[in-house]
């Protein structure tokens, strides 16, 4: 009781959890070391795959802004041997329509700066931007990249010149492409892309282009950095809580540093954040421990499932119910479990009706010794009785009242001996006279006898011979008698008419000869009283006929069941020896 208590007070307690429970935990916790080292290897890996895919893609990432540049140099290639091929040093008075004609045809081709300066005084002859821009353009050998002011703002620009010869006077022709809004709209879609275009503005690389615009976001290329770029010439990683970016130099023919591209993702606003190796391992380890659970809950239950039914079945055969069978699966252990019960209730279940027939033939025994010393000693005083009543019934001088009641006298004692007689042929039955017999005719005798009885009450008679052929070995006289005993017991139990089915078939040792009708069947509760002495269902009747024909068949060494419901009718099956072979060898084993 205190074990008990105790145990409830704490539920996480191991001994007040089932079978199953323990085996998962069990399970787990042998799985777990290994799923923590595997994890951690996995995470580690699967960080490392994803941290290289991801230096890659922003290396991928920043080479577009270099292709760019280099796109953008080709088409200003491609747009000056046209201009040079096509156009001439205009005169004042071609002046305006050449300054026009330059124009639509650079903006056709999305260039927003030529110009075409004289070398010897740096004056310039024709120009499709304002002076204060074109005045600010280096035309320094490869000053490829140059930040302009275009409007107060400080503006990127892809510059190209090319040096020209006309009607022998020596000039440069610039032509240069903003890197606005417009550079670049496709990565600028990628909204956890940071890529950014530092150009050089007086001491330091500022920032000319970005296609996001992230908090924190640096404006100016750290020194260090700037320092690493043009000693290595190399990118540079930077990895931080925040960032996962790389610097990507940009450089001339001759190996100058002239802007740095940078490509990043912001942790925070990416999948970058969430894929790193504590999360990785912490996901792996609670996606194996729910695996692990999962195999081990099933597995559990395969082990804990046949050991639940015999729980079941023990309890059953405790409280007396040998009826109940567990399933059979495997040739493992636990199937050998199960078989292993089945064949103990069945053999319990044999045991609990050789207990009751012993129990039954101990009684029947007992009632037959007292029936005998009964019958001795009522038998003697009723013939006196009888004798002595008869005896003044024969006086001529009695009156006819008086001779009527004598007359009720002697029917009586009569009835009371006739009732003697009959309880001492059930409590010690004569032995039978045995002889090999046909069993349809037997039922066509017990047929034929109650016909007209049957006729009376308006009941059917149906014989249904599923053994042709088959034989008894039995004493046709008793046999008879238990037949009458329950054709008499359908009759009454179909008082408005109903079919009585006499049914002939055969097992292995036995013919068996049943007797159905379709009356209103019978209690549960007297199924298993049925056949015991004095119990009836009747108003009136001594509660002997059953156990005769109980009588009957046991000294025949065979059986007699009953299976009904009630509203359904009854059904009641003789198993009676087919042969003398089988007979006399279970005679002999009893």
């Amino acid at each position: 009781m205190t074990n008990d208590r105790r145990a409830a007070t704490r539920p996480f307690a191991l001994s007040g959890w089932s079978l199953q429970r323990k085996l998962v935990l069990a399970f787990w916790l042998v799985s777990v070391i290994p799923t923590m080292i595997a994890a951690e290897l996995a995470a580690t890996t699967l960080s490392q795959i994803f941290d290289s895919n991801v230096r890659i893609w922003l290396q991928e990432s920043s080479k577009i802004v270099e292709d760019e540049i280099s796109e953008i140099l080709r088409d200003n290639a491609r747009a000056a041997q046209l201009f040079l091929r096509y156009t001439r040093p205009p005169t004042d008075r071609q002046s305006a329509r050449h300054n026009k004609l330059t124009a639509d045809v650079a903006d056709s081709m999305g260039i927003d700066v030529v110009a075409l300066v004289r070398n010897s005084d740096n004056k310039v002859v024709y120009s499709t931007a304002a002076d204060n821009i074109v005045s600010q353009i280096s035309t320094a050998p490869k000053a490829v990249l140059q930040t302009l002011q275009v409007g107060g703002v400080a503006t990127g620009t892809v510059v190209s010149s090319f040096e020209t010869e006309q009607d022998g006077v020596d000039y440069k022709l610039i032509i240069g492409t903003y890197l606005d809004d417009s550079f670049l709209t496709s990565v600028a879609d990628v909204h956890s892309l940071d890529l950014r275009l530092y150009l050089a503005k007086g001491d330091n690389f500022s920032e000319i282009f970005a296609t996001q615009r992230f908090e924190d976001h640096p404006l100016q290329v750290p020194k260090g950095i700037e320092q690493t770029l043009r000693e290595t010439k190399e990118p540079f990683e930077q990895f931080t809580n925040r960032y996962s970016g790389i610097y990507r130099p940009v450089l001339n023919e001759n190996g100058e540093l002239q802007g740095v591209i940078f490509t990043g993702l912001l942790r925070h606003t990416s999948l970058v954040g969430l894929v790193n190796q504590s999360n990785l391992f912490i996901l792996i380890f609670l996606l194996s421990s729910a695996a692990s659970l999962a195999v081990g809950w099933l597995v559990s239950e395969r082990l804990t499932k046949p050991l639940r039914g015999l729980a079941k079945g023990v309890q059953a055969v405790i409280a007396g119910d040998y009826r109940q069978r567990l399933s059979v699966t495997g040739g493992d252990e636990l199937a050998e479990l199960s078989s292993t019960f089945n064949h103990m209730s069945e053999r319990l279940a044999e045991l609990q009706h050789l207990e009751f027939q012993l129990r039954r033939r101990d009684r029947l025994h007992a009632l037959g010794e007292v029936a005998m010393g009964l019958a001795h000693e009522i038998r003697n005083p009723l013939g006196i009785i009888k004798t002595a009543t008869q005896l003044l019934h024969r006086r001529a001088d009695l009156p006819e009242t008086d001779k009527r009641h004598l007359e009720y006298v002697v029917r009586e004692v009569s009835r009371i001996n006739d009732l003697i007689t009959e309880f001492l042929d059930f409590a010690k039955p004569s032995a039978p006279i045995r002889a090999s017999h046909s069993a349809r005719a037997l039922v066509d005798e017990l047929a034929g006898f109650c016909e007209p009885e049957l006729t009376s009450h308006n009941i059917d008679v149906r014989i249904d011979d599923q053994a042709p052929g088959a034989t008894l070995y039995a004493d046709t006289k008793q046999l008879k008698q238990a037949g009458l005993n329950l054709i008499v017991n359908a009759i009454d139990a179909m008082p408005d008419g109903g079919r009585l089915t006499l049914t002939i078939a055969s097992d292995a040792s036995h013919t068996i000869i049943s007797v159905a009708d379709t009356g209103q069947g019978i209690e549960a509760d007297m199924l298993e009283r049925i056949f015991t002495p004095f119990v009836t269902t009747k108003a009136s009747g001594t509660g002997l006929g059953l156990a005769k024909v109980f009588s009957v068949m046991e000294s025949h060494n065979g059986r007699v069941e009953c299976v009904s419901e009630k509203g359904a009718g009854a059904t009641f099956s003789l198993y009676i020896p087919a042969d003398g072979e089988d007979f006399d060898e279970n005679d002999d084993d009893a």
